[in-house]
């Protein structure tokens, strides 16, 4: 039984799938293709609009996180807050059921404004509980086995979503647009799916004096010093908020970019989602025993260097070039040509590097951080994954709209993802302690 995960380990590591399906159905697959080609009048102005919107609530992560975290740390309960994230990201994701054709776009970009937000300080809580859910020697393997329970819920929501756009229900069969209003309330259930049983069973910090706003805010200035003036982590900090800003632009317009060069609609695109997140699941099952036998840093640079190689396959593929070679098949039944084969294993890599790059830096941060600091440290883990991230999208955003085209901006991924590696390079791995 000492070998196997507990109860507490395991509902953590369900945690990181209430976020999941937000993810796959909102930011990537089903609601952004819909919001660039049909809530918006044209693409290209859908892209842009969609960029800002992403880049404004990386802007507000970049504020909030790392105040918030110090805040929770100075309170030591951190269950408040990981509640009170999640209830804000259901609230704002049901809302995007009334997101209907026609409706003011403005509505539909709040709402992934807030949740946007949200989501991000739900993933940023429910990481500061890894040491305090895990024992040491299991972080790293309990880390990969998230990231793969993440993807499997990530991958039955797109079923779902499949199976509703083949066969719609009764309740969606005059509603314009169903299957992919439906992506909200179904990111929302997952959160009570797969949240609510670790609030429940998992155990929280001993309760402190509570919560204070100038006690945090010390802490934050104490602790931007305290990480600056470490070298180690410093590069560690620098590498994360690089390749963040090549990942925020891959997940944001990946799908974007699909329905765009091929003409993929909700079926096509659920699938390509499919695709995409089996492998996910495949990387962090296979990254958390790499982890465990290689170390954190090695398995993120590998990472790294997985998503700069897909990325640049994704840029010479299009209707007519397979890997910057023309294919001389021209593009009909969905999936049929060689391009879209291509397009679909290019985004294959990616997934797969994402799950080592994610699973591993979080372990490594749990490495490098004070113990008594844990959720400030995460704090600045999130913030310097937004502090910047909303850079990319924002730049994908402006080039969309001077050029007519989202492919161009994805361009600036791929000089993220390398320049994070190069940061992540000079990082020495760091040690697997005891975490009180």
């Amino acid at each position: 039984m000492k070998k196997g995960l507990n109860r507490q380990e395991v509902a953590w590591s369900l945690t990181e799938a209430a976020n999941e399906p937000y993810f796959n159905l909102v930011q990537r697959y089903v609601f952004a293709p819909y919001f660039a080609g049909t809530l918006a009048a044209t693409p290209a102005e859908g892209a842009s609009l969609w960029g800002y919107a992403l880049g404004a609530a990386g802007f507000g992560i970049a504020v909030l996180a790392p105040t918030l975290g110090s805040i929770a740390d100075s309170g030591a309960r951190l269950k408040p807050w990981l509640a009170g994230a999640g209830l804000v990201t259901f609230l704002a994701s049901a809302g995007l059921w009334f997101a209907a054709p026609g409706s003011p776009l403005l509505f539909a970009a709040l709402l992934v404004f807030l949740a946007g937000i949200s989501v991000e300080l739900m993933n940023q809580f429910s990481n500061a509980f890894l040491p305090v859910s895990s024992r040491p020697e299991k972080m790293g393997l309990l880390s990969g086995l998230s990231f793969a329970f993440s993807q499997v819920a990530g991958l039955a929501v797109l079923l779902l979503v499949l199976a509703a756009s083949e066969a719609p229900p009764a309740f969606l069969a005059d509603v314009p647009n169903g299957v992919d209003r439906l992506a909200g309330p179904i990111a929302a259930g997952a959160i009570i799916l797969f949240l609510v049983p670790f609030l429940l069973v998992g155990n929280d910090r001993t309760a402190g004096q509570g919560a204070s706003v100038s006690q945090g805010l010390s802490d934050l200035k104490a602790t931007l010093a305290e990480a600056w003036a470490d070298r180690n982590m410093r590069l560690f900090l620098i590498a994360r908020m690089i390749s963040a800003d090549g990942m925020a632009v891959v997940f944001g317009f990946g799908a974007v970019l699909g329905a765009a060069a091929f003409g993929w609609e909700a079926g096509t695109l659920a699938r390509f989602g499919l695709v995409i997140t089996v492998f996910g699941v495949l990387g962090g099952l296979s990254g958390g025993f790499l982890d465990t036998r290689y170390g954190a840093r090695r398995v993120s640079l590998l990472g790294l260097l997985l998503m700069a190689l897909g990325t640049a396959s994704v840029l010479l593929t299009d209707a007519t070039r397979l890997f910057g070679i023309p294919t001389g098949v021209a593009l009909s039944t969905p999936l049929s040509t060689p391009q879209e084969w291509g397009y679909l294993a290019s985004g294959a890599v990616i997934a797969v590097g994402a799950a080592f790059t994610i699973a591993a830096m979080r372990t490594m941060m749990a490495q490098l951080a004070p113990p008594t600091k844990i959720a400030a440290y995460f704090g600045l883990y999130s913030f310097v994954g937004k502090a910047t991230a909303f850079v990319g999208p924002t730049l994908v955003g402006l080039i969309a709209s001077a050029t007519g085209s989202v492919r161009p901006g994805i361009g600036v991924a791929l000089l993220f993802l390398l320049g994070g590696a190069a940061a992540l390079w000079g990082v020495r791995a760091p040690p697997i302690r005891q975490v009180a």
